[in-house]
């Protein structure tokens, strides 16, 4: 994949929240019509559809850093616990298939905290090629590949393997810290 290309949509989708708070306007609708000029260009998708999605790969970003563009990919079905990122954001970008996408809102238990957390599940959305959804932070969601292959782009302000964020479980009714590395 070229570089300059994707160095450049790094650029476009910084400036975006250059001076101000990143939103559903801005990153949302402008960094999701980046990505699309993005993956409309020649070859972009065959080389997406090329990478090993065993795990994310990451397209743009320094490991432990700022923004992050990354790839990711189910070729088996799968589901997604319910989580949130922390005091990130992130947007998902759909590149091919589709992501079941569930939002929810937590009805019992200390916003942002770890402890009791009671579930309601708020919205379902079936993101398809071309479409994006908008987290800010601590929005609460879950996804879920039931007929894959899919591909999807997921920015994300900061590494989250790096941010303290919360992951969900809506049969024990608890919500647990995960952070992978300090």
């Amino acid at each position: 994949m070229d570089q300059q290309i994707l160095d450049q949509l790094a650029e476009d989708m910084l400036s975006l929240v250059k001076n101000e708070e990143p939103s559903q306007q801005n990153i949302g609708v402008g960094g999701a019509e980046l990505i699309l000029e993005f993956v409309q260009k020649p070859g972009v998708k065959d080389s997406l559809a090329k990478l090993d999605i065993e795990k994310k790969v990451r397209l743009w970003g320094s490991r432990g850093s700022g923004m992050q563009i990354l790839l990711h990919g189910a070729d088996t079905p799968k589901q997604g616990s319910p989580h949130d990122h922390g005091r990130s954001w992130a947007l998902y970008f759909q590149v091919s298939g589709v992501t079941e996408m569930s939002s929810y809102d937590r009805i019992e238990g200390i916003p942002g905290r770890p402890g009791r957390a009671v579930l309601e599940k708020i919205q379902q959305t079936n993101v398809t090629p071309g479409n994006a959804m908008f987290f800010g932070p601590l929005v609460i969601h879950a996804t879920q590949h039931s007929k894959p292959p899919a591909r999807w782009i997921r920015v994300t302000g900061t590494d989250l393997d790096y941010v303290e964020r919360l992951r969900f479980s809506i049969e024990r009714q608890e919500a647990v810290i995960e952070k992978k590395y300090s």
